[in-house]
């Protein structure tokens, strides 16, 4: 705490043995003994006391934010999150106001998989069958069985 030395240890031992003498020295020891353990106490109820304050401050924060939260509707929280400028909310209530208007054409390259008229169609790929004959046998007994 300090931060003495076994050499400055040892100067102030002898001048607390020339100063106090060797008779009042051991119960000068113990009185600083008390003095130092009382005031090693008070310094941890004291932080005891500062960490507890520090706690009840967090948990008002905490309560603050989550009342905050509950006064917020989670549906608007989400709906802003999701179209903050609300063209997807325009364009739904106007399809169900009026379902037989003309949707807006999509933008080049970006049809959503719809097939475009004048597109080459893919063939699809066709996996091989697990029971078709193999090629050609695999072991020398399929061979002997075979001729």
């Amino acid at each position: 705490m300090f931060d003495l030395a076994w050499g400055e240890l040892m100067v102030v031992g002898l001048v607390a043995v020339l100063v106090l003498g060797p008779k009042e020295l051991p119960q000068a020891m113990r009185t600083f003994a008390k003095a130092l353990r009382k005031v090693r106490s008070l310094s941890s109820e004291f932080q005891g006391h500062f960490n507890e304050v520090l706690r009840e401050a967090e948990l008002d924060e905490v309560r603050k934010q989550v009342q905050k939260f509950s006064q917020t509707s989670l549906t608007d929280h989400v709906t802003n999150l999701v179209d903050p400028k609300g063209e997807i909310a325009k364009e739904v209530e106007t399809t169900f106001q009026d379902p037989d208007a003309k949707l807006p054409a999509p933008e080049p390259g970006m049809d959503g998989g719809v097939a475009t008229p004048g597109a080459p169609e893919v063939a699809a790929v066709e996996a091989p069958q697990a029971d078709a004959a193999p090629d050609e046998p695999k072991s020398e007994g399929d061979v002997k069985s075979a001729t």
